[in-house]
């Protein structure tokens, strides 16, 4: 009887180990896919400010470009730690600077068609 609930033990001790193997993994495959993505989505945010400064007046241009220059430069990163206060400022910094070139190249529209 005794042997018989040791047994027990260890089987419940290993079965609760295993699901915990899984969820971990499980886990593992989440990080993977929401980290994939989330760079897919930075990717996408890059390429239509590129797509936008394209179509940016040369006046409007020569104005907002030491501005942006300065503020990519001074970005600090540390890529090889993974930290995701990285992440984080990488994400605000994107947004900030594809808005303000999307309204720079908005602007410029409604004031050429006047």
């Amino acid at each position: 009887m005794v042997k018989q609930n040791a047994d027990n033990k260890r089987s419940a001790s290993s079965e609760a180990r295993e699901e915990l193997i899984r969820e971990f993994k499980h886990l593992r495959v989440l990080v993977r896919e929401i980290g994939e993505n989330f760079i897919l989505r930075q990717e996408g945010e890059i390429e239509t400010a590129i797509s936008n400064l394209e179509g940016l007046q040369p006046g409007k241009l020569r104005m907002m470009a030491p501005t942006l220059i300065q503020e990519l430069r001074k970005l600090k990163m540390k890529p090889a730690k993974g930290r995701f206060k990285d992440l984080k400022e990488l994400n605000r910094l994107i947004d900030e600077l594809t808005s303000r070139v999307i309204g720079a190249q908005d602007r410029s529209k409604g004031a050429g068609k006047r």
